[in-house]
Protein backbone atom coordinates (compact mmCIF):
# COMPACT_ATOMS: atom_id res chain seq x y z
CA UNK A 1 0.00 0.00 0.00
CA UNK A 2 2.92 2.32 0.65
CA UNK A 3 3.90 2.18 -3.02
CA UNK A 4 0.31 2.97 -3.98
CA UNK A 5 0.25 6.05 -1.78
CA UNK A 6 3.54 7.20 -3.29
CA UNK A 7 1.88 6.92 -6.70
CA UNK A 8 -0.86 9.25 -5.52
CA UNK A 9 -3.60 6.68 -4.82
CA UNK A 10 -5.91 7.66 -1.99
CA UNK A 11 -6.84 5.41 0.94
CA UNK A 12 -10.34 5.16 -0.50
CA UNK A 13 -8.98 3.94 -3.85
CA UNK A 14 -6.74 1.39 -2.15
CA UNK A 15 -9.77 0.00 -0.31
CA UNK A 16 -11.97 -0.18 -3.41
CA UNK A 17 -13.96 -3.32 -4.17
CA UNK A 18 -12.07 -4.03 -7.40
CA UNK A 19 -8.84 -4.65 -5.45
CA UNK A 20 -8.04 -7.77 -3.47
CA UNK A 21 -5.59 -8.29 -0.61
CA UNK A 22 -3.34 -11.31 -1.26
CA UNK A 23 -1.21 -10.32 1.76
CA UNK A 24 -1.46 -7.71 4.46
CA UNK A 25 -0.24 -4.40 3.03
CA UNK A 26 -0.54 -5.53 -0.62
CA UNK A 27 -3.31 -4.61 -3.08
CA UNK A 28 -3.87 -5.80 -6.63
CA UNK A 29 -6.61 -5.86 -9.24
CA UNK A 30 -9.02 -8.79 -8.98
CA UNK A 31 -8.56 -11.28 -11.81
CA UNK A 32 -11.62 -13.19 -12.96
CA UNK A 33 -11.52 -16.92 -12.30
CA UNK A 34 -11.54 -19.49 -15.11
CA UNK A 35 -14.77 -20.40 -16.82
CA UNK A 36 -15.91 -23.77 -18.07
CA UNK A 37 -13.01 -25.75 -19.53
CA UNK A 38 -10.50 -23.64 -17.58
CA UNK A 39 -7.24 -24.78 -16.02
CA UNK A 40 -7.06 -27.97 -13.96
CA UNK A 41 -6.68 -27.75 -10.17
CA UNK A 42 -2.88 -28.04 -10.28
CA UNK A 43 -2.66 -25.20 -12.81
CA UNK A 44 -4.86 -23.07 -10.56
CA UNK A 45 -2.69 -23.93 -7.58
CA UNK A 46 0.43 -22.93 -9.49
CA UNK A 47 -1.11 -19.62 -10.60
CA UNK A 48 -2.31 -18.79 -7.10
CA UNK A 49 1.10 -19.64 -5.61
CA UNK A 50 2.91 -17.44 -8.12
CA UNK A 51 0.56 -14.57 -7.28
CA UNK A 52 1.10 -15.04 -3.54
CA UNK A 53 4.88 -15.05 -3.98
CA UNK A 54 4.88 -12.01 -6.25
CA UNK A 55 2.90 -10.17 -3.61
CA UNK A 56 5.23 -11.36 -0.85
CA UNK A 57 8.31 -10.16 -2.72
CA UNK A 58 6.96 -6.61 -2.44
CA UNK A 59 7.06 -6.65 1.37
CA UNK A 60 9.70 -9.16 2.56
CA UNK A 61 13.33 -8.18 3.33
CA UNK A 62 15.62 -7.81 0.28
CA UNK A 63 17.78 -10.85 1.15
CA UNK A 64 14.88 -13.10 2.14
CA UNK A 65 14.03 -16.25 0.17
CA UNK A 66 11.21 -18.76 -0.04
CA UNK A 67 11.54 -21.91 2.07
CA UNK A 68 9.72 -25.01 3.32
CA UNK A 69 6.51 -25.98 1.44
CA UNK A 70 6.50 -22.76 -0.59
CA UNK A 71 9.98 -23.44 -1.98
CA UNK A 72 9.06 -27.06 -2.67
CA UNK A 73 6.01 -26.07 -4.71
CA UNK A 74 7.95 -23.38 -6.58
CA UNK A 75 10.77 -25.79 -7.46
CA UNK A 76 8.49 -27.73 -8.30
CA UNK A 77 8.82 -30.96 -6.30
CA UNK A 78 6.11 -33.66 -6.17
CA UNK A 79 3.84 -32.96 -3.22
CA UNK A 80 0.28 -33.85 -2.23
CA UNK A 81 -2.34 -31.30 -3.24
CA UNK A 82 -3.03 -28.87 -0.38
CA UNK A 83 -6.42 -29.09 1.32
CA UNK A 84 -6.55 -25.33 1.89
CA UNK A 85 -4.70 -22.15 0.96
CA UNK A 86 -1.20 -22.37 2.41
CA UNK A 87 0.70 -19.43 3.88
CA UNK A 88 3.89 -18.29 2.17
CA UNK A 89 7.04 -19.52 3.92
CA UNK A 90 9.93 -17.05 3.88
CA UNK A 91 13.39 -17.65 5.33
CA UNK A 92 16.21 -15.32 6.30
CA UNK A 93 19.78 -15.95 7.40
CA UNK A 94 21.48 -14.17 10.32
CA UNK A 95 21.53 -11.28 11.05
CA UNK A 96 18.28 -10.60 9.20
CA UNK A 97 14.96 -10.74 11.08
CA UNK A 98 12.14 -12.93 9.66
CA UNK A 99 9.07 -11.09 8.37
CA UNK A 100 5.95 -10.97 10.53
CA UNK A 101 2.69 -10.36 8.70
CA UNK A 102 -0.59 -12.10 7.95
CA UNK A 103 -0.28 -14.74 5.24
CA UNK A 104 3.49 -15.11 5.70
CA UNK A 105 5.37 -17.47 8.01
CA UNK A 106 8.88 -16.17 8.62
CA UNK A 107 11.76 -18.49 9.51
CA UNK A 108 15.10 -17.52 11.03
CA UNK A 109 17.45 -20.14 9.55
CA UNK A 110 20.63 -20.48 11.58
CA UNK A 111 21.90 -23.71 9.95
CA UNK A 112 25.36 -22.76 8.61
CA UNK A 113 24.95 -25.07 5.60
CA UNK A 114 21.76 -23.37 4.42
CA UNK A 115 21.92 -20.92 1.53
CA UNK A 116 19.68 -19.42 -1.12
CA UNK A 117 19.71 -20.37 -4.81
CA UNK A 118 18.14 -18.54 -7.74
CA UNK A 119 15.63 -20.73 -9.54
CA UNK A 120 13.16 -19.62 -12.19
CA UNK A 121 13.62 -16.01 -11.19
CA UNK A 122 12.99 -16.48 -7.47
CA UNK A 123 15.33 -16.98 -4.53
CA UNK A 124 14.68 -20.34 -2.83
CA UNK A 125 16.36 -22.30 -0.06
CA UNK A 126 18.94 -24.77 -1.40
CA UNK A 127 17.54 -28.23 -2.26
CA UNK A 128 19.41 -30.25 0.37
CA UNK A 129 18.28 -27.97 3.19
CA UNK A 130 14.77 -27.98 1.70
CA UNK A 131 14.63 -31.78 1.98
CA UNK A 132 15.54 -31.49 5.65
CA UNK A 133 12.95 -28.74 6.22
CA UNK A 134 10.20 -30.83 4.66
CA UNK A 135 10.87 -33.65 7.12
CA UNK A 136 8.64 -31.84 9.64
CA UNK A 137 5.83 -31.13 7.15
CA UNK A 138 5.46 -34.33 5.12
CA UNK A 139 4.66 -37.94 5.84
CA UNK A 140 7.54 -40.37 5.36
CA UNK A 141 6.47 -41.68 1.94
CA UNK A 142 5.85 -38.18 0.60
CA UNK A 143 9.30 -37.12 1.79
CA UNK A 144 10.83 -40.12 0.01
CA UNK A 145 9.06 -39.06 -3.20
CA UNK A 146 10.66 -35.62 -2.85
CA UNK A 147 14.07 -37.25 -2.37
CA UNK A 148 13.52 -39.46 -5.42
CA UNK A 149 12.79 -36.35 -7.50
CA UNK A 150 15.86 -34.51 -6.22
CA UNK A 151 18.26 -37.31 -7.21
CA UNK A 152 16.56 -38.23 -10.50
CA UNK A 153 18.42 -38.04 -13.79
CA UNK A 154 15.58 -37.94 -16.35
CA UNK A 155 15.89 -39.94 -19.53
CA UNK A 156 15.21 -36.77 -21.51
CA UNK A 157 16.83 -33.85 -19.74
CA UNK A 158 16.17 -30.13 -20.05
CA UNK A 159 19.37 -28.21 -20.99
CA UNK A 160 18.00 -25.20 -19.11
CA UNK A 161 17.47 -27.20 -15.91
CA UNK A 162 20.40 -29.53 -15.30
CA UNK A 163 19.63 -32.62 -13.25
CA UNK A 164 19.96 -34.36 -10.90
CA UNK A 165 19.46 -31.41 -8.59
CA UNK A 166 21.44 -33.37 -6.00
CA UNK A 167 23.35 -36.62 -6.04
CA UNK A 168 22.30 -39.26 -3.55
CA UNK A 169 25.70 -38.85 -1.89
CA UNK A 170 25.26 -35.09 -1.53
CA UNK A 171 21.83 -35.55 -0.03
CA UNK A 172 23.19 -38.14 2.37
CA UNK A 173 26.00 -35.84 3.52
CA UNK A 174 23.54 -33.01 4.15
CA UNK A 175 21.15 -35.16 6.15
CA UNK A 176 24.06 -36.50 8.18
CA UNK A 177 25.12 -32.93 9.11
CA UNK A 178 21.56 -31.76 9.76
CA UNK A 179 20.83 -31.16 13.44
CA UNK A 180 17.38 -29.59 13.31
CA UNK A 181 13.92 -30.85 14.15
CA UNK A 182 12.97 -33.70 11.82
CA UNK A 183 16.44 -35.26 11.70
CA UNK A 184 15.10 -38.77 12.41
CA UNK A 185 12.48 -38.68 9.67
CA UNK A 186 14.95 -37.18 7.19
CA UNK A 187 17.34 -40.07 7.88
CA UNK A 188 14.53 -42.63 7.56
CA UNK A 189 13.46 -41.15 4.23
CA UNK A 190 17.01 -40.98 2.93
CA UNK A 191 17.41 -44.72 3.46
CA UNK A 192 14.44 -45.27 1.10
CA UNK A 193 15.37 -42.76 -1.62
CA UNK A 194 16.30 -44.36 -4.96
CA UNK A 195 17.45 -42.79 -8.23
CA UNK A 196 15.13 -43.73 -11.09
CA UNK A 197 11.57 -43.03 -9.95
CA UNK A 198 10.12 -40.62 -12.51
CA UNK A 199 6.95 -39.57 -10.66
CA UNK A 200 5.46 -39.35 -7.19
CA UNK A 201 3.05 -42.26 -7.85
CA UNK A 202 5.96 -44.48 -8.95
CA UNK A 203 7.70 -43.70 -5.66
CA UNK A 204 4.55 -44.48 -3.65
CA UNK A 205 3.95 -47.75 -5.54
CA UNK A 206 7.53 -48.91 -4.93
CA UNK A 207 7.28 -48.06 -1.23
CA UNK A 208 3.99 -49.97 -0.98
CA UNK A 209 5.67 -53.05 -2.46
CA UNK A 210 8.48 -52.90 0.10
CA UNK A 211 6.14 -52.21 3.02
CA UNK A 212 4.06 -55.22 1.93
CA UNK A 213 7.06 -57.51 2.17
CA UNK A 214 7.61 -57.84 -1.58
CA UNK A 215 11.08 -57.53 -3.12
CA UNK A 216 12.26 -54.11 -4.24
CA UNK A 217 12.22 -53.63 -8.02
CA UNK A 218 14.70 -51.90 -10.29
CA UNK A 219 13.33 -48.62 -11.61
CA UNK A 220 12.82 -47.54 -15.23
CA UNK A 221 15.14 -50.06 -16.80
CA UNK A 222 15.81 -50.55 -20.53
CA UNK A 223 14.79 -54.07 -21.55
CA UNK A 224 16.46 -55.90 -24.44
CA UNK A 225 15.83 -59.18 -26.22
CA UNK A 226 18.39 -61.99 -26.08
CA UNK A 227 19.59 -60.72 -29.47
CA UNK A 228 20.21 -57.24 -28.05
CA UNK A 229 17.14 -55.60 -29.61
CA UNK A 230 15.67 -52.80 -27.49
CA UNK A 231 12.14 -53.71 -26.43
CA UNK A 232 11.27 -50.73 -24.25
CA UNK A 233 11.57 -49.43 -20.72
CA UNK A 234 10.00 -51.16 -17.78
CA UNK A 235 8.66 -48.93 -15.00
CA UNK A 236 9.60 -51.46 -12.30
CA UNK A 237 11.50 -54.61 -13.11
CA UNK A 238 12.21 -57.90 -11.34
CA UNK A 239 15.03 -59.19 -13.48
CA UNK A 240 15.44 -62.55 -11.74
CA UNK A 241 11.76 -63.39 -12.33
CA UNK A 242 11.44 -61.79 -15.78
CA UNK A 243 8.55 -59.74 -14.47
CA UNK A 244 7.75 -56.09 -15.18
CA UNK A 245 5.32 -53.85 -13.30
CA UNK A 246 3.82 -51.01 -15.31
CA UNK A 247 2.20 -48.07 -13.52
CA UNK A 248 -0.46 -46.46 -15.72
CA UNK A 249 -1.43 -42.91 -14.77
CA UNK A 250 -4.30 -41.05 -16.42
CA UNK A 251 -2.14 -39.98 -19.37
CA UNK A 252 -1.90 -43.62 -20.46
CA UNK A 253 -5.70 -43.74 -20.67
CA UNK A 254 -6.55 -40.40 -22.28
CA UNK A 255 -3.59 -40.08 -24.68
CA UNK A 256 -4.40 -42.30 -27.67
CA UNK A 257 -0.83 -42.19 -28.98
CA UNK A 258 0.55 -43.19 -25.58
CA UNK A 259 -2.05 -45.95 -25.27
CA UNK A 260 -1.08 -47.46 -28.64
CA UNK A 261 2.64 -47.29 -27.85
CA UNK A 262 1.99 -49.03 -24.55
CA UNK A 263 0.17 -51.90 -26.29
CA UNK A 264 3.04 -52.47 -28.74
CA UNK A 265 5.67 -52.29 -26.01
CA UNK A 266 3.85 -54.68 -23.70
CA UNK A 267 3.25 -57.11 -26.55
CA UNK A 268 7.01 -57.07 -27.26
CA UNK A 269 7.78 -57.78 -23.62
CA UNK A 270 5.39 -60.74 -23.57
CA UNK A 271 6.74 -62.12 -26.84
CA UNK A 272 10.21 -62.30 -25.29
CA UNK A 273 9.18 -64.08 -22.11
CA UNK A 274 8.47 -61.16 -19.76
CA UNK A 275 5.31 -61.18 -17.69
CA UNK A 276 3.74 -57.76 -17.20
CA UNK A 277 1.58 -56.69 -14.25
CA UNK A 278 -0.26 -53.45 -14.90
CA UNK A 279 -1.30 -51.22 -12.00
CA UNK A 280 -3.54 -48.27 -12.76
CA UNK A 281 -3.68 -45.11 -10.68
CA UNK A 282 -7.32 -45.75 -9.79
CA UNK A 283 -6.63 -49.32 -8.67
CA UNK A 284 -3.61 -48.39 -6.56
CA UNK A 285 -5.26 -45.53 -4.71
CA UNK A 286 -8.58 -47.36 -4.13
CA UNK A 287 -7.51 -51.02 -3.72
CA UNK A 288 -3.85 -51.09 -2.73
CA UNK A 289 -4.15 -54.49 -1.05
CA UNK A 290 -5.60 -55.97 -4.23
CA UNK A 291 -2.71 -54.59 -6.31
CA UNK A 292 -0.15 -56.08 -3.93
CA UNK A 293 -1.94 -59.44 -3.98
CA UNK A 294 -1.87 -59.54 -7.79
CA UNK A 295 1.84 -58.73 -7.85
CA UNK A 296 2.61 -61.34 -5.19
CA UNK A 297 0.73 -63.99 -7.15
CA UNK A 298 2.70 -63.12 -10.28
CA UNK A 299 6.02 -63.24 -8.42
CA UNK A 300 5.20 -66.59 -6.82
CA UNK A 301 4.23 -67.98 -10.23
CA UNK A 302 7.68 -66.92 -11.43
CA UNK A 303 9.48 -68.65 -8.57
CA UNK A 304 9.69 -66.05 -5.80
CA UNK A 305 9.17 -67.17 -2.21
CA UNK A 306 8.82 -65.11 0.95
Amino acid sequence: MEQGRKLGLSRTRLRAADLERPLYGVRRAIVAGPGEGGPDPRALLEARLQDQCSAAELVIPPRAFFSHLTAARLWPLPLPMPKQVEPVHVGVLPPEHPPRRAGVIGHHISDPAAHAVLRRGRWLIDPATLFCQLSTALRLNDLVAVGDALVLTPRFGDPADERPWLSLGELGERVDRFRGRGKTRAAQALALVRPGAESRPESLVRLAFVAGGLPEPELNVDVYSEQGVFLGRGDMLYRAYRLIVEYDGDQHRVDVGQFNRDIRRLDDFAAHGWRVVRITADAFFTDRAGCLARLEQALVARGWRR
